[in-house]
């Protein structure tokens, strides 16, 4: 809302809440009109014309400014409120949240051992797209690892499909649940399978020297 808009809005607000006043004071009967009508009359008689002018001034004003807001109301502007305002020469196209949201929550469906709990997007006074993703996940990943999986896929996403940039996806574990991921080995198993590993090359290398 532009200057003009918001001094008009409150200067009518203000004339409303002093009309309101006066009525109910009239009502009840705190108030005449005799005494009003005396009380405008003393304002007069004290300063003389300089009230009249500066009463003519101010209506004057109000004037061109109900004018304005009747018959020049301007179009709401779109701030992206809703989502995000991409525009071009040829016109705007706005991508709703709940589309992005839907497109963060594909991208974690395809990451095993995660599961989306919400999402959230924000676009910042200088145009940067930034991401805060909370998510469930299972105790057979590494949080690291998983993490930056979720932001490398989010960001690539992001561009390939809707060509935003991604300033930064912030990721929040809610939960580490118990639930096995298939195909996938445990922390637990993957530290054993390394240290067998590492137990088979020490034999290896053994054999060698002794060879």
């Amino acid at each position: 809302m532009k200057f003009l808009d918001k001094l008009a809005l409150k200067i009518f607000s203000l004339l409303i809440f002093i009309i309101a006043i006066i009525i109910i004071l009239l009502i009840t009967g705190i108030v005449t009109i005799d005494m009003i009508e005396d009380f405008v009359n003393s304002i007069t008689l004290l300063n003389g014309d300089t009230v009249i002018q500066v009463t003519i001034a101010i209506l004057a004003i109000l004037m061109l400014l109900a004018i304005k807001g009747l018959f020049f109301t301007s179009k709401p502007e779109d701030t992206g409120k809703d989502g995000i305002v991409l525009e071009n020469t040829s016109g705007k196209l706005v991508i709703s949240k709940e589309s992005l949201e839907n497109l963060i929550a594909s991208v974690i469906k395809d990451i095993p051992g995660a599961e989306t709990v919400s999402s959230r997007t924000i676009l910042d006074k200088n145009k940067n797209l930034i991401i805060y993703v909370t998510a469930v996940v299972s105790k057979d990943v590494m949080l690291k690892d998983i993490s930056n999986e979720l932001q490398l896929r989010i960001k690539e996403t992001m561009k390939k499909t809707a060509d935003l940039d991604v300033k930064e996806v912030n990721i929040k574990i809610k939960n580490i649940t118990s639930k096995k991921v298939k195909g996938l080995p445990s922390p637990d198993e993957s530290e054993n399978k390394s240290e067998e590993k590492n137990t088979e090359n020490v034999g290896e290398k053994q054999k060698e020297g002794e060879e």
